[in-house]
């Protein structure tokens, strides 16, 4: 199979509420979204979100790679995981890759007559995820918090900031109305110092936190190993981890418990799949995530996650979009995706009705 065109398109949909965290707030996702044809009658879509609060990286530069770089590394290319290994030797921003990469593990599956999960080696295509609440005042909070237990949540990812004070009310509210089978997700998103979070800590109920996610700036890994010392609640790492090396360097240190994946950080699926094994060959658990993306590399994220095992999962963004036929293919139910078996991503069906791309 031989790479003969590659189409762009925007996808934007907005979100039913705003989404916040203590770095951005978001009120709509723009995505860039390929279309790589082939010589034969296969298709595959690829998916690019650009988070320039945490990556720095702009659709401008996603645009431009694409454009400048990868299109003339890929077209009358054959399709083969080689390319995966050319694409990403590249110097190029994670989220570009991440973009190709997808659309290459779509093509990849359909050639196999498979979908994505099963062709990536997965034995169920359910996964659980948490619900996010996003940081605000300790009322809204709680009233989401309610919502969520409502639609059936058991894990729930509470957002908080620096406001070290603040946030020990909010969760000893939340406490209040939790049934003792929900766990708590801790995400300060780098906001606060070990001081701050040992008082923190050491003012909640820790029982039912089942960790928290990178508390530290990125680069304080030090700190991280100190908390992750104390053994009071799992350290997850964030954004301390993009690459395989970085990987390597939370692993071999021990400077965190768990570790986040995310596919826009990784640089897509195959380098997701390294970061994966060599937590395995740690004995780690890793979490599958997301920044608020849309529905393509969402739905990469969750097949990778079957294929590899890994039960926690953070990929509730599929709840905060407004209706649009991709999200189709979740078909989620409660805190439950599952994935359907049609080849690939499972996505063709839906685009034969949509007009993003200009015809070919």
């Amino acid at each position: 199979m031989r790479i003969k065109n590659i189409q762009i398109s925007n996808l934007k949909i907005e979100l039913k509420k705003p989404f916040i965290t203590a770095l951005r707030r978001v009120d709509a996702i723009d995505d860039i979204i390929i279309k790589i044809h082939t010589d034969t009658s296969l298709v595959g879509y690829g998916e690019a979100c650009a988070v320039t609060a945490i990556t720095g990286t702009t659709n401008e530069i996603i645009l431009n790679e694409l454009k400048e770089i990868v299109f003339p590394l890929l077209i009358e290319q054959e399709l083969d995981l080689s390319l995966l290994d050319k694409l990403h030797a590249s110097e190029l921003h994670s989220e570009t890759k991440a973009c190709i990469d997808i659309a290459l593990y779509d093509l990849l599956a359909k050639q196999k007559n498979l979908a994505l999960f099963r062709y990536l080696g997965a034995n169920t295509n359910e996964l659980k995820t948490d619900l996010s609440i996003s940081v605000a005042k300790q009322e809204q909070m709680l009233i989401e918090t309610k919502k969520a237990l409502k639609a059936g949540f058991s894990l729930l990812k509470i957002k908080l900031d620096g406001d070290v004070s603040t946030n020990i009310k909010r969760l000893n509210a939340i406490n209040i109305v939790l049934p003792k089978n929900v766990k708590l997700r801790l995400d300060p998103n780098q906001t606060l110092d070990l001081q701050g979070c040992l008082k923190m800590l050491s003012c909640v109920t820790t029982h039912n936190i089942e960790c928290i996610e990178q508390p530290f700036k990125a680069d304080n890994l030090k700190e991280m190993k100190h908390l992750k010392e104390k053994n009071i609640v799992p350290v997850l790492a964030d954004e301390s981890i993009f690459s395989v090396k970085d990987a390597h360097t939370i692993l071999k240190n021990e400077y965190a418990d768990m570790l986040n994946i995310k596919l826009m950080k990784s640089g897509g699926i195959h380098e997701a799949i390294k970061i994966s094994s060599l937590a395995k060959q740690y004995h780690k658990t890793c979490m599958i995530g997301s920044m608020l993306e849309g529905p393509i590399s969402l739905l990469a994220a969750a097949h990778f996650a079957l294929s590899q095992d890994i039960s926690m999962a953070d990929l509730d963004s599929p709840l905060y979009l407004k209706e649009h036929p991709l999200l189709e293919a979740f078909h989620m139910k409660k805190d439950t995706i599952k994935l359907n078996e049609e080849f690939g991503l499972g996505l063709d069906t839906i685009f034969e009705k949509l007009k993003l791309f200009q015809t070919q």
